[in-house]
């Protein structure tokens, strides 16, 4: 099995690629690539994405939103608060990764203390093969790649040098719980159909449009693209359950374009707990290589 850093370690770069590219500082990239249509998810949880992603998410607005737009924004803003609270996670996910050139399934064994250690336990061929440990801190990351026989240990300011983005430890955070991905930012739109409310908001790095179910106000989807248009996605969220009294999406879906490099995620969790003791196991064998 050829091994990848970029796909062993695809949670990190799924997600921060969207909300740090920005602190790359690339030139905005123009291209119109995305996924082939196989890779596209259509109606997957209710929400239609489109081939050029993010497309039609970004339209300008030329006056003051409207008297009802106003309301229906007022009224949404505390959803943007909501989020699953806990202490630890510990979940296993199977994951398919696609990208231009490459295709790969793996199982991600995933323990989080929150808001200190994120575990990932990577394995493949139904776990007969170990590929990988990471342990990732707020200020540092740690990756044993069990088939090369090498640690990669870096402080999260320098993560570029193993990952083609800036790690950050928050957003991967809430990749894998199902929070919302970064707070704060300013309403600009809301739209009221179906079973869906929608919410833009827009802050100085990127336009965010996130779908909420209308039912229970969990997410529903949550689309994204920078200011210089470099980076652009969505994550659709759907099977929710109640996991220890928490509301948890079991299935979710990433669809991302940076720099004009596509990437697609699918993770379906097959188990999730919270605030049970969970263990943090990771030593560094003498044999590996320190990279």
């Amino acid at each position: 099995m050829k091994f990848n850093i970029a796909w062993v370690s695809v949670v990190l770069i799924a997600i921060t690629s969207v909300f740090t590219s920005c602190q790359t500082n690339k030139q905005p990239v123009r291209k119109n690539l995305w996924f082939e249509k196989k890779y596209a998810i259509k109606e997957r949880f209710g929400v239609n994405t489109v081939d050029t992603p993010g497309g039609g998410m970004r339209e300008e607005i030329v006056k003051e939103p409207n008297g009802q737009k106003q309301l229906l924004m007022t009224a949404l803003a505390p959803l943007l608060m909501n989020e699953i609270d806990y202490k630890t996670f510990s979940g296993k996910a199977k994951m398919h990764y696609a990208s231009n050139d490459q295709k790969q399934e793996f199982v991600s064994h995933i323990r989080i203390h929150k808001d200190s250690v994120i575990w990932v336990n990577v394995t493949a061929a139904a776990g007969m093969v170990s590929v990988a440990r990471i342990y990732i801190t707020p200020d540092s990351l740690f990756l044993l790649n069990h088939l090369q026989k090498e640690v990669h240990k870096l402080a999260i300011a320098d993560a570029n040098k193993l990952l083609p983005i800036p790690v950050n430890f928050a957003l991967v955070q809430n990749l894998l719980i199902g929070n919302l991905l970064k707070k704060g930012g300013t309403a600009t739109d809301a739209t009221d159909f179906g079973g869906t409310w929608t919410l833009s908001v827009e802050d100085t790095d990127m336009d965010q449009q996130i779908g909420f179910n209308k039912t229970d106000s969990t997410i529903r989807s949550l689309q994204m693209r920078t200011k210089d248009d470099s980076v652009q996605g969505m994550v659709q969220y759907g099977a929710y359950e109640n996991t220890n009294g928490r509301k948890f999406a079991t299935e979710r879906v990433l669809t991302i374009s940076n720099g004009g490099e596509p990437h697609y995620l699918d993770m379906n969790f097959n188990k999730a707990e919270f605030d049970l003791p969970v263990e943090l196991p990771f030593s560094i064998p003498k044999n590996y290589k320190l990279k």
